[in-house]
């Protein structure tokens, strides 16, 4: 999946399973659930929900851009 992609399926509150740019495993099992990261073998639920989550996805995405 693209980055464009996760955030859809973030948006709409689709099941999903992707990688993102910087290599990061994010996925949503069930409609409307959490959505989950992959953190050292460990699956770990995201803090961040709905819009939270988006806004912090496109701050490390401006934070790669500046480097």
């Amino acid at each position: 999946m693209t980055d464009n992609q996760i955030r859809s399926a973030v948006r709409l509150g689709v099941p999903f399973f992707g990688v993102t740019g910087r290599g990061e495993v994010m996925a949503r099992y069930v409609p409307f659930g959490p959505v989950f990261k992959w953190d050292k073998n460990h699956i770990v639920p995201m803090p961040l929900q709905g819009s939270d989550l988006l806004w912090w996805l496109q701050a490390l995405d401006e934070e790669d851009h500046q480097g």
